[in-house]
């Protein structure tokens, strides 16, 4: 399977996993089930909502990469400005870094909210 078709099926798969987990939270919310301590010692719980943190953020990954690949080519902003065209690839990997490490800290704060 190559790098393409594979983030196709990860943008689907992961956006149905987010429309289970709030049809989840729906039903928790309408039974009144959604509490502070269960949403704090429920291990389920805090898996599956963990899994949705990380889901968010390769779903948000692959869709950044897809706009800084389609949009911040040397051929695109080359239309804007030739010195921006002549440094696409550098403001790309800015780009695409940027969003890794803010993904990378959203994780590492969430994970340390719900686990600690």
């Amino acid at each position: 399977m190559n790098i393409g078709k594979l983030s196709w099926f990860l943008q689907r798969y992961t956006a149905i996993y987010f429309l289970m987990f709030l049809v989840y939270l729906e039903y928790l919310f309408w039974t009144s089930a959604l509490t502070f301590d269960f949403i704090t010692t429920c291990p389920w719980f805090k898996s599956l909502l963990s899994i949705f943190i990380l889901l968010v953020c390769i779903h948000a990954f692959i869709g950044l990469w897809t706009v800084g690949t389609d949009y911040l080519t040397k051929r695109t902003l080359g239309f804007v400005s030739g010195r921006l065209g002549d440094g696409a690839d550098i403001i790309r990997k800015i780009y695409e870094m940027s969003f890794v490490l803010l993904g990378l800290t959203i994780i590492f704060f969430y994970f340390s909210i719900i686990w600690f």
